[in-house]
């Protein structure tokens, strides 16, 4: 499965005007699976620090990290009324180790290479859903979920192909499956794979 993009700045489902939906992120993906999932919604970007507690599990520390997230939006909107904000944070858990976007292209050359032929790869991600009405907090949900992931047996020819053309340090262990071919989801939600699991959130603005 890959997200269907659509370039068109004035896409129907990305209003100017005020939502009832608010995704408190600047990501390509996630206003993507949003817009797929057929919600409007408006962005505000939090700007929060993403410094991870590492004294924590990598699961508390990716939902606290969207939690931060959701809360600062949830301040920055505290005048509006009904609204659900959404947030989320992503990283790859590999041998053990938890990978953000890498530095060089280099760095993400030597972690794919590590995980070709592997099944073992996993998407942590954490999700932070508010439910709000002023400055009051009616409903949230702040869990990390987790979708393990495989990648073929690749090429260094195919490897080098995709790191020329895919903008990998803009993603979370240098790749994303939304774009990769050589990435299949083996267990858990694709949504999640991708960097949001857009379940919650199409769940929770039931209550809009």
């Amino acid at each position: 499965m890959t997200l269907k993009f659509d370039n068109k700045e004035e896409n129907k489902n990305i209003v100017s005007k005020h939502t009832q939906v608010i995704l408190a992120s600047s990501s390509a993906i996630r206003k993507q699976q949003m817009i797929n999932a057929d919600i409007p919604f408006e962005v505000i970007v939090s700007n929060a620090d993403e410094t991870p507690n590492v004294s924590k599990s990598f699961r508390a520390q990716l939902a606290e990290i969207a939690m931060r997230k959701a809360d600062v939006v949830f301040n920055k909107t505290s005048d509006r009324g009904m609204r659900l904000i959404v947030a989320a944070d992503q990283n790859i858990v590999f041998d053990g180790e938890m990978y953000g976007k890498p530095k060089s292209i280099d760095d993400a050359r030597k972690l794919i290479k590590n995980m070709r032929g592997r099944k073992d790869i996993y998407a942590y991600t954490g999700n932070a859903v508010l439910l709000a009405d002023g400055n009051e907090i009616l409903e949230s949900t702040n869990i990390t979920d987790i979708s393990r992931m495989s990648m073929e047996q690749i090429s260094d020819e195919v490897l080098e192909d995709y790191l020329a053309n895919s903008k990998p340090l803009t993603k979370c262990g240098g790749f994303s499956i939304n774009d990769a071919s050589f990435i299949h989801l083996e267990e858990g939600r694709y949504s999640t794979a991708c960097g949001m699991t857009i379940e919650i959130v199409q769940e929770m603005s039931k209550a809009l």
